[in-house]
């Protein structure tokens, strides 16, 4: 097809002409106060994308000229798996400005909670944590969303997986500095949306990263209770709530509602009024709620993905660290090329599935190949050989063989009792005491490991390695190499790779087999995780 010439200013762009000359559109994906977003192709190399284009005379209007270009600045900056992308930016002679982003299936974090009200709360952890990695990178490069919220996190699918996108920095604030930043907001401007608002953005007041964590945590409270904290109609009501008004509890809004007593902490903590006194930095963020999804084999004997207690006694645990089959993200349904004007999607380029491994799945006793013959008669010679010589030191122990030993020496000399005082009996004298084995460790509480979590990186890489090294069993292992894949600590690649393989049991070196089978593919993961080869 011949490229058609680009529509007027002032009219809809057709389906099927030429944007710019480079982007074909191909159909209406949203449309929204300030534009459209079309589902387009670049021409020159045939690729899918988004395309976000502003209204013909919002684009002679300066403020809303400046958004879009704040948007392309911001997003400029960026360049990571949970964050939206942005390849180009134009704008038509004398016509509308143009945005070009990454597209992709899926749905609104928002979508999925008007659909389903409440999701269980480890997954809500899991969305949460690709929250707070995208907000991680944008905060270590100067930029602050400033309007977090579940209409702005998309949950894109593809093949299966599940990968989380930060939508829309269309109001973002490069608050690190630059000559040629758009974003310079007036003093006492207030942006963002009223329910997901920080108290210093209520306010006007000055916006650093713990604001974006701020509404992260309102995130994160609704989609656990269903509801944001505060639910005023009245915006100026809802600005005030948040300057001066304490926030519920997850108890208070959903009686009944089993969760960790470390996850109601962690909420409350996040929504501190003070930008000071909470959670300020995405990585410290990311410290905790890993410290909470760590520590899955032991809260999952407590809680289920329902979010209700399990009846005792509880189930074994199963394969990983016991959230890997439940805190995943559940596949959502694909529901076609979808870019809504808050941004648009891209393919997933890590994502936390469903589905295990088969290296973590267990097998059953007859799926096992034969034991060979040859095994089983040098199994038995073994045994004849054990019992021959414990037969040899059972003689060597007995009389026979000490007296040969023995030195002869003078016979004691026998002597009398010596004669016990009978005046008057001392009372009688508590016995000595005897040894015991020292009172076990008290096992780690969820708390615990959040402390732990935000422990110095070198000191937090050796605890892990240590625990890698010698946890009692292998899902405990498994949890410290995963732990060790997100710490981002390169020194752990060696004690990773060792790990892989932990022979144990056996006779004489004879069928010893993995004990750390079960944590190898996360071993594995870790090692290209923190940049490492396989090799």
């Amino acid at each position: 097809m011949g490229a058609s010439p680009s529509p007027s200013p002032e009219a809809e762009i057709a389906i099927g002409s030429v944007l710019d000359g480079r982007y074909r559109i191909d159909a209406i994906l949203g449309a929204g106060g300030m534009g459209r977003v079309y589902r387009g192709e670049h021409t020159g190399i045939g690729r899918a994308v988004a395309i976000k284009v502003l209204h013909a005379d919002l684009s002679r209007n300066r403020e809303a000229a400046q958004r879009f270009q704040r948007e392309a600045l911001a997003s400029g900056r960026l360049d990571h798996p949970n964050i939206v992308g942005v390849s180009d930016f134009g704008i038509v002679d004398d016509g509308p400005c143009y945005l070009v982003m990454e597209a992709l299936e899926g749905e609104s974090l928002g979508a999925r909670l008007e659909r389903e009200k409440r999701l269980p709360w480890r997954e809500a952890l899991e969305i949460l944590r690709g929250v707070l990695l995208g907000l991680r990178h944008a905060h270590d490069r100067g930029v602050v969303h400033r309007d977090i919220k579940p209409d702005n996190v998309f949950l894109a699918k593809k093949d299966g997986a599940t990968v989380v996108k930060i939508l829309d920095f269309g109001i973002a604030k490069l608050y690190a500095g630059s000559p040629d930043d758009p974003a310079s907001t007036r003093a006492g401007l207030t942006v963002g949306t009223p329910a997901y608002l920080s108290p210093e953005q209520a306010v006007g007041g000055e916006i650093k990263p713990a604001s974006d964590l701020y509404s992260t945590t309102i995130v994160l409270f609704e989609m656990i209770t269903g509801r944001p904290p505060f639910e005023d109609k009245d915006p100026l009501a809802m600005l005030g709530a948040h300057v001066s008004r304490p926030p519920p509890t997850i108890a208070e809004v959903v009686p009944g509602l089993s969760v960790p007593p470390e996850l109601e902490d962690l909420i409350q903590r996040g929504l501190i009024k003070t930008s000071t006194d909470r959670i300020n930095a995405a990585a410290d963020y990311l410290s905790y709620v890993d410290g909470l999804l760590a520590l899955g084999a032991r809260a999952s004997q407590t809680f289920n993905t329902e979010n209700t207690p399990f009846p005792a006694p509880p189930p074994p645990p199963g394969p990983g660290i016991g959230f890997a089959p439940t805190a995943s993200l559940t596949p959502v349904p694909a529901t076609g090329y979808h870019a809504s004007m808050q941004g648009s999607m891209g393919p997933p380029v890590s994502a936390h599935t469903s589905v295990l491994p088969s290296s973590t799945r267990p097998i059953s006793l007859a799926d096992a190949p034969p034991i060979p013959r040859s095994w089983i008669k040098v199994g038995v010679l073994v045994i004849v050989a054990l019992a021959v010589m414990v037969a040899l030191v059972a003689i060597v122990g007995g009389g026979g063989g000490t007296a040969a030993t023995k030195q002869p020496g003078p016979a004691p000399t026998p002597t009398a009792p010596k004669a016990q005082p009978q005046a008057t009996k001392p009372s009688p004298e508590p016995p000595a005491p005897t040894k015991t084995a020292p009172p076990p460790e008290p096992v780690k509480t969820i708390g615990d490991a959040i402390q732990d979590a935000v422990t110095p990186t070198e000191e937090r890489r050796k605890e892990l390695v240590t625990k890698l090294q010698t946890g009692k069993t292998c899902p405990d292992r498994k949890a410290a190499a995963i732990a060790l894949g997100e710490l981002g600590d390169p020194e752990a690649i060696p004690a990773l790779k060792k790990a892989r393989v932990r022979l144990a049991g056996g006779v004489l070196g004879i069928g010893r087999k993995n004990a750390n089978y079960c944590l190898k593919a996360a071993a594995e993961a870790a090692i290209k995780k923190l940049g490492g080869t396989l090799k």
